[in-house]
């Protein structure tokens, strides 16, 4: 049975329905995870591929630097921007008909991570596009429906046509006003869309919970976001490399909370320089939220990737960590009613665990649940 809350925020969101651009970063920095015939000196093309990142500018390979991501310490490459973006091309095979044909085109345009999705169900008969983001500070999912409605309904609707399905719903937050009415104004010209309005509760967003609140088999299910159908539409329309990430940035230790549009690699301390204004010196960085996100201590060695949503910078807070009290709360609160306690004091993560923090959010004692639940070393 689907259990959720609605969270005490720590700090208002008010963001205005703009998206900022920073796509001129000095340089960029690309995680190496295996050898790569690349030197120094070497001219690096924009679009060029390294794993799973793609550099979003062209330049000179210029050195190396240690840098965290997913809070792992990673040698990177540094390439400095010429400001000429210069591209390899690459031309499309083929006309896409099918989803064979889609798959294909998103692996050739290193979009790995949408296509596995297509690849992990046999037998896709629902589509749920969902503009509602995992945490609750993070706003790129609303903003990309705001800013990128005809683009999401075209594509959406062209995804429906390739993998021959009557109709696909469109999910969205109730309290996300701007965007029904101007969904609403053009979803006539696409009857296979639907809109589904679903309530502001933190993880609705989730397959698990998003398909038992709309009643639709999970396991037939593809359930994508506004951004990766609006990386698909720039891979389908465009031949566009997807080189540039949503990122969210809030707290109440900034003037104000802004949406920016970053250069993959770029370094978060040029971002924050450029962008941020700093009202309180004494304060706390957190990536991608409170409850699922990680606290960091350097600044300049976060590089922008498609795993960051959101960046919050606070007013430093102490939270006293004190014994168990044997209370029950972050049982009664977890999801899947997972015994948080016994996993606390085993050292271990719990095999249905999907490190949803609501255990930290609710802990009385403010005992950081997190360093076992979701697996990671225990410490003292």
């Amino acid at each position: 049975m689907i259990k959720l809350v609605t969270l005490k925020e720590k700090h208002e969101l008010n963001i205005v329905n703009k998206i900022y651009d920073f796509k001129n970063p000095s340089k960029i920095y690309i995680p190496i995870y295996t050898d790569t015939t690349f030197k120094m000196n070497d001219y690096i093309y924009k679009n060029t591929y390294f794993g799973d990142y793609t550099t979003s500018i062209s330049g000179y390979i210029k050195g190396s630097k240690e840098i965290i991501v997913s809070n792992k310490k990673i040698t990177a490459i540094e390439i400095d921007n010429d400001f000429k973006e210069n591209v390899s091309n690459r031309k499309r095979k083929k006309k896409i008909t099918s989803k064979e044909d889609l798959i294909n085109i998103l692996d050739e345009y290193n979009l790995k991570y949408i296509s596995n999705k297509l690849k992990e169900i046999n037998n896709i008969n629902n589509i749920i596009v969902v503009s509602i983001d995992e945490e609750s500070y993070s706003v790129k999912e609303l903003m990309r429906l705001s800013h990128n409605y005809p683009e999401i309904l075209e594509t959406f609707d062209f995804l429906l046509n390739i993998l021959n399905l009557s109709q696909g719903i469109l999910a969205t937050k109730n309290t996300n006003f701007k965007s029904i009415k101007n969904v609403k104004s053009i979803i006539g010209t696409y009857p296979n869309i639907k809109i589904s309005l679903l309530p502001d509760k933190y993880l609705i967003s989730y397959k698990e919970f998003i398909c038992e609140y709309l009643n639709q088999k999970k396991e037939e299910t593809l359930l994508l976001t506004t951004n990766e159908i609006y990386a698909i539409y720039n891979v389908i329309k465009k031949a566009k490399d997807i080189t540039e990430q949503l990122i969210t940035i809030s707290g109440n230790a900034i003037k104000k909370s802004l949406v920016i549009n970053i250069r993959i690699g770029t370094l978060l301390e040029e971002v924050i320089k450029e962008f941020i204004e700093i009202i309180d010196n004494n304060y706390e960085i957190y990536i991608n939220g409170y409850l699922q996100g990680i606290k960091i201590s350097d600044v300049s060695k976060v590089i922008i990737d498609r795993n960051i949503d959101s960046v919050i910078i606070n007013k430093m807070e102490e939270d006293n960590e004190t014994e168990c009290i044997n209370c029950g709360a972050c049982k009664k609160i977890c999801p899947f009613n997972i015994n948080v306690k016994n996993c606390y004091f085993d050292k271990m993560k719990h095999k249905n665990c999907i490190g949803c923090g609501l255990c930290n959010y609710i802990c009385p004692a403010k005992i950081n649940l997190k360093k076992v639940v979701w697996g990671r070393k225990y410490e003292k």
